[in-house]
């Protein structure tokens, strides 16, 4: 018996009934294999079976096994209705299995046109369509192989926006000789995607339309990133040798193991060398999405009607090695995929095997003693630790996860504490044991489940820890969820797979995990919030300490990345105030404008007498860096008791307003930690300078480098060395600027973008009064994107007053005209007044007084963007004349 369905109905007996032959249509595309009375009666009424349904369909059966004429043909089994054909014999899957086989011709000469056509419901149509998708996707593989284009071409008419098709048919037509065809193909499928899609064509399309117009080859597929890790990779060699190995022959390898136990590094490690690697990271991947992410990562575009997976092992074989990482929630997806790459050296990470023929597996164990003692010492930054450290890798089982969790944790506690930690409550490899049903459900399905499998201590954690927003340490884990054992719990759901490892000693969850594990919250909500705030606090406070010390460079980067949470916490309404006072150096030197908002925002409607002074402090800088003086006196006189902060923000104020005697009675008032009297004493350098008392300003600019030496704090050290490089420069220029370059390295060392973009641009002022003006305009460009990019209004303004000089002194006047008309009223002392008034003059003298007249009316209704832009355009031109 021959069902045939690529095209019209036909079973070789005629079978009448429209129901009927539904029933055989669904139970000839199983051959063989039982269908469920649930899916049979799905099939027959897609819109609501009826209560008889069941009843129903026994009759149709019995009708259709009359019409058959064959007993036992359909015979009724526990698990439903059974056809017994063989697959050969159904027209559909023996197309699909030839094609599989590689015989393409043979396959098509199956069709007969569109299939499933009388069948209008599921799944019939789902089939239809991708039946489709595969005849023609079957067509372009016959005509890369050289074959007969003229059904590829009606295919590529049929659906303008399918990529492979219109790529085949234009490498095919220009094998043959016909470029001007080949670029037609491409022209209609480019606009054919723009017009329909919306989209750019893609780069393969684009390379091909070049390498057409050239006669050129096309290139090779790039090589996708691999993860790279700068700690050292140790006791592996003998596994990555036996990887090598396995890897010789194409074919699929698992690297299987516990979580934590290193497989991603171990693959990454081993394949690094390689030319044109694909590496797919499925951590952040849905169980749907993944055969289309593995498509995409292949440098396929699966289109409306095309197979994903089909699609990914036709693109892998343009790659010597495909690494599909972190599987273990898309088991079911990565070994399709893996099937439809038979042929291409694939390698796997999961934490089980893929159980598909010809897989090749190894099975990752823990680390020797000896590398494992190592790693710990390593990443403790210990030397020795003595038989303490044996007996904790041992206990931790040697599992490099598990070894760089306890080391982080040894680095504050000590090894011997450590040591007593791990009495039988640092279970750190318990794992539930998983089923396929539950793993192959949605990314959703798959937290649910393992949530349940979790014990109560374990749910607790993993809900507490969805409270924080990005990574967090084991510390703030225990301090916000507390209770015992955080640390062997939290090393638990990362051998789950449920807390992701996010850097040394950080860790974070998936952002699926945190929604399903918020929801878990229930009554303890607020007190957690409340617990996460209080952390964060405690960390900012304990990290403002370290960034006035030696160790900024390290409480830049942890403060930096707390800031996801730092957001989270003043969306909460908690702790705002507090958090704003003990950032304000943090975001006043690393021109954090969001973080000083912070404390504008809770300042705004409190009561500010009983404020934080250096909450107010922090409000006033944000106030002063959007030009806004008036805003920033007023919040910063409202503290009761002024400090430091105040006292530096006051200052500024004086110091931009030109009031030097007030900007002088501020900074001498900044006393207590050395950091604030480096700020101080540079203040008052700076007043001197720019107040024409340049011996006085080197004078104190001088004892603030001294001062600053001897903390050790690189934004303390580029401050002063900014502050002597201005008060010398216009008496030893060539010095000042060396000063003002070391200022700007050391300050870009902690991300000090204040006297970085203050260094900068001093250098470019002494630099347009005293050297070559090309090389002040050249640099000109990155100081006005510095300041635009962190929002400071009132620097912003003084570097464009010092490029309205540059720009007259090389001849760009009528830009000059017009960023010094946009510019906002301003005092400025009066040695810039008098370069200013001179530029001016010059100015009037070359365009006339109407010229200037309408430039400057022009120049008052600019944006800021607009200054941006006109600026930029003129240092542009005036570069090219003075290179030509």
């Amino acid at each position: 018996m021959l069902v045939r369905m690529l095209g019209p109905f036909e079973a070789g007996r005629p079978v009448a009934g429209g129901s009927q032959r539904t029933v055989l249509a669904l139970l000839a595309l199983h051959a063989g294999q039982p269908v469920s009375v649930a899916a049979l009666v799905d099939a027959l009424w897609p819109d609501g079976a009826p209560a008889s349904a069941r009843n129903s369909l026994q009759s149709h059966v019995a009708r259709l096994r009359a019409a058959l004429g064959t007993p036992g043909l359909i015979t009724l089994t526990p698990a439903g209705y059974c056809l017994a054909v063989a697959r050969d014999q159904v027209d559909v899957l023996l197309f699909e299995d030839l094609l599989k086989a590689g015989a393409a011709e043979t396959a098509l000469e199956l069709w007969r046109g569109e299939p499933l056509p009388e069948f209008e419901g599921e799944p019939f149509r789902g089939l239809a369509t991708r039946l489709t998708g595969v005849h023609r996707e079957a067509w372009a593989a016959i005509s890369e192989k050289g074959g007969p284009d003229d059904e590829l071409r009606a295919a590529v008419a049929a659906d303008p926006c399918w990529e492979r098709g219109a790529v085949t048919l234009a490498r095919s037509e220009a094998e043959k000789g016909r470029r001007g065809e080949a670029l037609e193909t491409l022209r209609r499928y480019s606009d054919a995607v723009v017009d329909q899609l919306g989209i750019d064509p893609s780069e393969a399309v684009r390379e091909l339309q070049v390498a057409i117009l050239r006669h050129e080859p096309e290139r090779e597929p790039q090589k996708t990133a691999v993860p790279l890790r700068f700690s050292t990779f140790l006791g592996r060699a003998g596994e990555q040798r036996e990887l090598a190995g396995l890897m010789a022959e194409p074919g699929l390898v698992t690297v299987t193991g516990p979580g934590g136990v290193g497989k991603t590094r171990l693959v990454a490690e081993t394949v690094r060398a390689r030319s044109r690697v694909a590496w797919v990271d499925a951590a952040d991947v849905s169980a749907a999405d993944f055969p289309a992410a593995v498509a995409l990562a292949v440098g396929a575009r699966p289109g409306p009607l095309d197979e994903p997976v089909v699609l990914a092992g036709r693109h892998a074989r343009e790659f010597t090695v495909v690494v599909l990482d972190n599987c273990e929630h898309v088991v079911e997806g990565a070994a399709r995929v893996a099937e439809a790459m038979r042929g291409v050296r694939v390698v796997v990470t999961s934490q089980e095997r893929l159980r598909v023929d010809g897989e090749r597996v190894l099975e990752l164990g823990p680390l020797g003693g000896e590398a494992a003692a190592r790693l710990f010492r390593e990443r403790a930054r210990i030397t020795d630790g003595g038989d303490a450290v044996g007996e904790i890798v041992d206990r931790l089982d040697r599992l490099p996860l598990a070894i760089e969790l306890a080391a982080t944790q040894a680095a504050a506690l000590g090894v011997g504490e450590l040591r007593e930690r791990l009495d039988d409550r640092l279970d750190l490899l318990v794992r539930g044991q998983r089923t396929g049903a539950a793993r192959h459900r949605t990314l959703r399905a798959v937290v649910q489940w393992s949530y349940g499998l979790l014990d109560d201590r374990e749910r607790a954690v993993l809900s507490g820890l969805s409270v924080f927003a990005g990574a967090f340490t084991v510390g703030q884990a225990e301090a916000v969820v507390g209770g015992a054992a955080v640390a062997a719990t939290l090393a638990s759901l990362v051998d789950r797979s449920l807390v992701a490892r996010h850097g040394p000693g950080r860790f974070r969850l998936l952002e699926t995990v945190r929604a399903y594990a918020s929801e878990q919250l229930g009554a303890a909500r607020e007190a957690l919030f409340d617990r996460h705030a209080e952390a964060m606090l405690t960390a900012v406070r304990r990290l403002d300490r370290e960034f006035r010390g030696p160790g900024q460079v390290r409480a830049v980067r942890e403060l930096d990345g707390l800031l996801p949470d730092l957001r989270l916490v003043v969306a909460r309404g908690r702790v705002a105030e507090p958090l704003a006072a003990a950032l304000y150096r943090y975001g006043y030197r690393c021109q954090q404008y969001e973080v000083l908002a912070w404390g504008r925002t809770a300042l705004a409607a409190a009561d500010t007498h009983a404020a934080d002074p250096d909450a107010l402090a922090a409000a006033a800088t944000h106030a002063w860096g959007r030009g806004d003086l008036a805003e920033a006196r007023a919040f910063a006189e409202r503290a009761a008791h002024p400090t430091a902060a105040i006292h530096e923000v006051l200052g500024d104020v004086a110091l931009v307003s030109c009031d030097p005697a007030t900007a002088l009675a501020h900074y001498r008032a900044m006393d207590g930690e050395p950091v604030h009297r480096v700020a101080g004493l540079v203040g008052e350098a700076l007043v001197l300078a720019w107040s024409g008392r340049a011996a006085d300003a080197v004078a104190v600019a001088r004892s603030a480098v001294d001062l600053a030496d001897a903390t050790g704090n690189p934004g303390a050290r580029a401050e002063a060395r900014y502050g002597l490089g201005e008060a010398l420069g216009d008496s030893d220029p060539e010095r000042a600027l060396e000063l003002l370059t070391e200022a700007a390295g050391l300050a870009a060392t902690v991300d000090d973008r204040l006297f970085r973009g203050a260094s900068e641009t001093a250098a470019v002022a002494i630099r347009s009064r005293h050297g070559d003006p090309a090389a002040a305009l050249a640099s000109f460009r990155e100081v006005l994107a510095l300041w635009r990019e962190v929002g400071n209004d009132t620097l912003r303004a003084a570097a464009l007053r010092n490029l309205v000089v540059l720009l007259v002194r090389v001849g760009a006047d009528e830009t000059a005209v017009l960023v010094d008309a946009a510019l906002p009223p301003a005092d400025v002392y009066p040695a810039e007044q008098a370069r200013i008034d001179r530029a001016r003059a010059a100015v009037a003298e070359r365009l006339g007084a109407g010229r200037v007249a309408a430039l400057r009316r022009r120049g008052a209704l600019l944006s800021p963007a607009a200054v941006h832009d006109e600026a930029s355009r003129a240092i542009d031109a005036a570069l090219s004349r003075m290179a030509g």
